[in-house]
């Protein structure tokens, strides 16, 4: 009897053993054949993956991604554009347009990145520039401003040469930029859309997105495929779950889409972000000498976050430095830095501005008047002994002359 009462006892333990949760331990990342790739937070741009994520490949009609991001940022373009002959130029995946026609400039765009045109490209290309060579040499510009080492552009849609190149990483730094605006977000998440096109049959064009991953996971909202024999299929994708959007890159690989949603949702489901300050928020206060108020609280600009997960600094903090501020202070007035810090490096820094207006403390503007008053008072009493001075001296000459 006390032996059965044993087992149950034991049977018990056990069952309860099993219902407990098991410690959690972070998952492998996926086996990735890619030559190349790159899986980035586009938030903080923190890399998540990588895999030769540096190294120089031909990219395709990835290219199309920083041809989008010039015309985007080009706010002196015209409503339409007139198609010139250098729209026989081109080859490969088309708008079908033809010299004459002409086009909305919006339509042009949607045309570059759902349809991946390389005439449209072609078009913007001379339209913002005037050449296509001139507007590589933009493009190369502006891959400098961004801080890419490993990218160089000869044309706006991606054919291949051997001098055309880029990497994971740059390409993800490129398309990362590019989601600050938002008609490109609109435009790569668009699965189907219909654009005017003179020359077509009923003057409109159906264009199917090229990326198929839009249809193959709920949370896909981009961004752009690439092939040419030299480079394999690539991929740019991008995902979003819980405003949390990820940037993926693959170049040359054999499964983009199952490799870009392994590395996703390896992402999403291993890695947080979070957040220490918000725009607005007030870290600090910085003191006002001579202010009616002794001190004013200041707030932070941008928003400061981390990333935690496997590979991931779990030692952050958040560092404030506020300078002392003279009154009177305008609202808005620099007044410091907040920054998260880890082993000594800056992860992310913002600037710190005063939350409101301090006027000069009452007693300082008497003083300040008093002041004024004072140094009047000694400059007339000055002037005057001056006269005074100069009339005796007059007087003394005048009397030496009469005698």
């Amino acid at each position: 009897m006390m032996a059965s009462t044993a087992s149950w006892r034991w049977l018990g333990i056990g069952a309860l053993l099993l219902l407990l949760p098991l410690p959690s331990a972070a998952a492998s990342p996926p086996k990735i054949r890619a030559s190349a790739a790159a899986l980035i937070d586009a938030e903080t741009g923190v890399v998540l993956f990588e895999k030769s994520m540096h190294e120089r490949r031909p990219m395709a009609s990835t290219t199309k991604v920083m041809t989008a991001l010039l015309v985007l940022e080009s706010s002196d373009l015209p409503e339409t554009v007139k198609v010139g002959r250098v729209v026989n130029t081109v080859s490969g995946s088309s708008l079908y347009l033809k010299p004459g026609d002409v086009v909305r400039t919006d339509d042009l765009l949607t045309a570059l990145l759902v349809q991946s045109a390389n005439d449209a490209a072609v078009v913007l290309a001379e339209e913002i520039s005037g050449s296509v060579a001139a507007f590589a040499d933009r493009m190369n510009e502006r891959a400098q401003q961004l801080g890419v080492s490993d990218t160089h552009f000869l044309n706006p849609h991606g054919l291949h040469h051997s001098g055309h190149y880029s990497s994971a990483y740059d390409l993800a730094v490129i398309t990362r930029e590019a989601f600050n605006h938002t008609r490109f977000g609109e435009l790569v998440a668009s699965k189907r859309v219909k654009v005017a096109v003179p020359s077509a049959p009923g003057g409109r064009r159906l264009l199917v997105n090229h990326n198929k991953l839009l249809w193959k996971a709920d949370y896909a909202d981009g961004v752009k495929t690439g092939y040419v024999r030299q480079s394999g299929h690539c991929l740019i994708a991008s995902g979003t779950q819980d405003e949390r959007r990820l940037i993926v890159v693959l170049l040359n690989t054999g499964d983009m889409y199952g490799e870009a949603k392994a590395l996703l949702d390896y992402g999403f489901r291993n890695f947080r972000r979070q957040v220490y300050v918000h725009p607005g928020d007030a870290v600090g206060r910085a003191e006002v000498r001579g202010g009616q108020e002794p001190q004013v609280p200041v707030v932070c600009q941008k928003t400061l976050s981390s990333i935690s997960g496997p590979g991931m600094e779990d030692d952050v903090r958040l560092e404030v430095t506020v300078a002392p501020l003279e009154a009177p202070v305008a609202a808005g007035t620099p007044a410091g830095e907040a920054r998260l810090v880890s082993d000594g490096r800056v992860l992310a820094s913002s600037l710190l501005l005063s939350s409101e207006p301090v006027p000069r403390s009452r007693l300082r503007v008497s003083g300040l008047w008093l002041l004024r008053a004072v140094v009047i008072v000694g400059l007339l009493l000055l002037l005057t002994r001056a006269y005074g001075k100069a009339v005796k001296a007059n007087r003394r000459r005048g009397s030496h002359l009469a005698a």
